[in-house]
């Protein structure tokens, strides 16, 4: 913890007035680190921190309201900015009165190293004792709220599932399982029988089996979501997600980097491929046109809802996610309530970015789109590129993204669309 933190310990009666309030703020962002390692756990305890004095401080619409002024404000530093969704999210869980249970799942696959610390190794997170801590600090001292973590181990070839075990068994963890995909395809269980082998599953088998493993508890309120393994969101702004379900109604509720309110540090290589990704299939599937980001590791479900949209599932891959919005979509529209949420890139141990994925996930969307979309001639001369396009050909597309698209906000794909399949195919 950095020694400025003294000051806000000794702040230990709730502040009162305005101009308290408004004093607090400047110093908590005068204080607040611009940068912050995701691995060390004294930047990890500043954001926290300054989290719980806002929760202490302010109500929910005063945290609302700084996060509207201050979120896109690049003068603001990040830790602040971080904290203040952490805020929000754990205001909201506290003030929720009824039983409540939150199941979350992640992928294993090749996270190896990325679930060591960073002393066994250079880009070690430490990722599951970091997760469970946040967990634990989320819903400290809210007796109706429970919570399990599910680790599905996806076939990985470096031991992931074992290690993870491993920690599970010496931390003495009670609330978590690892599962092995591998295992579950053998017994023949729900969801995985639809695999042949493990290798079949990217991220999505895995995920998906996860969820209805989760989905099998008997509890009250229950809110099933997935993460990604790496540390880019913070599992306290989970209170982010489970409000529109529980007090809203709607089915889902999705982390979304593309709002005017979320706080994301990404790099720009990757940024342009995910534009030319998010307009490509938006051509194919106007019907989640209102959904900008769908590939953010973070969303959550009803659980009530779960089983019947992981089984059947065609497409157990990296763009599973937008089947499952799709088959929402179907059950009932407008269910799919967008969360800004803070994210931070942790792409050196990223299983997504090698540049082929994107070519697998456009051609699994064309078949979703002949599968569940309705048909019109832009979206079929999109999907029929996709279905025929080559991976030497798929390269030249990538050198060459129209600026048409590179320089537009992605929110701006619903509507426009003027760069035509041909103009892609060159």
């Amino acid at each position: 913890m950095r020694a400025h933190c003294g000051y806000y310990k000794r702040r230990e009666v709730i502040l009162a007035t305005h101009q308290e309030h408004e004093t607090l703020l400047q110093q908590l962002i005068e204080d607040a680190s611009r940068a912050i390692d995701l691995r060390k756990s004294e930047d990890l305890s500043e954001i926290e921190h300054t989290a719980d004095i806002l929760v202490q401080n302010l109500s929910g619409e005063a945290l609302a309201s700084i996060e509207a002024s201050y979120a896109s404000d690049p003068s603001i530093p990040l830790a602040f900015n971080i904290a203040v969704k952490l805020a929000k999210s754990k205001k909201y869980i506290g003030q929720f009165n009824e039983q409540a249970h939150v199941s979350v799942v992640i992928a294993l696959y090749k996270e190896h190293n990325r679930i060591k610390p960073s002393s066994a190794h250079p880009n070690g997170e430490d990722f599951l004792r970091v997760k469970v801590h946040q967990l634990n600090w989320l819903f400290e001292d809210v007796p109706n709220y429970s919570w399990d973590l599910t680790l599905v181990d996806d076939g990985c070839p470096n031991g992931s599932g074992e290690i993870a075990q491993e920690i599970v068994s010496e931390a003495g963890y009670r609330n978590v399982d690892v599962l092995f995909l591998a295992e579950a395809i053998a017994q023949g269980a729900p969801v995985a029988a639809e695999l042949d082998d493990a290798s079949d599953s990217q991220k999505g088998g895995s995920i998906l089996y996860g969820m209805y493993h989760a989905s099998r508890a008997e509890k009250e309120n229950h809110v099933v979501l997935y993460s990604d393994a790496d540390l880019s969101t913070h599992l306290g702004q989970i209170g982010l997600l489970t409000k529109p379900i529980l007090d809203e109604g709607f089915l889902a509720a999705i982390g979304s980097r593309r709002e005017d309110r979320s706080v994301v540090i990404k790099k720009g290589e990757r940024n342009d491929r995910g534009k030319l990704f998010i307009y490509s299939w938006k051509r194919m599937l106007p019907e989640l046109g209102h959904i900008t980001d769908t590939q953010c590791g973070f969303k959550a479900f009803a659980g009530r809802i779960v089983q019947a949209i992981v089984a059947p599932s065609f497409e157990k891959k990296f763009a599973f996610d937008i089947e499952l919005l799709l088959k929402i979509d179907n059950i009932e529209k407008d269910s799919v309530h967008k969360v800004p949420i803070a994210w931070v890139d942790s792409e050196a141990e990223s299983t997504t970015t090698d540049i082929q994925p994107y070519l697998p996930m456009l051609k699994s969307i064309s078949q979703m789109y002949k599968s569940y979309g309705s048909r019109n001639p832009q979206a079929d001369s999109f999907a029929g590129l996709f279905d025929r396009i080559k991976k030497d050909q798929w390269h030249s597309v990538l050198e060459n993204i129209p600026e048409e698209i590179t320089r537009r906000n992605p929110a701006e794909f619903s509507s426009y669309d003027k760069i035509t399949a041909s103009d892609l195919a060159g």
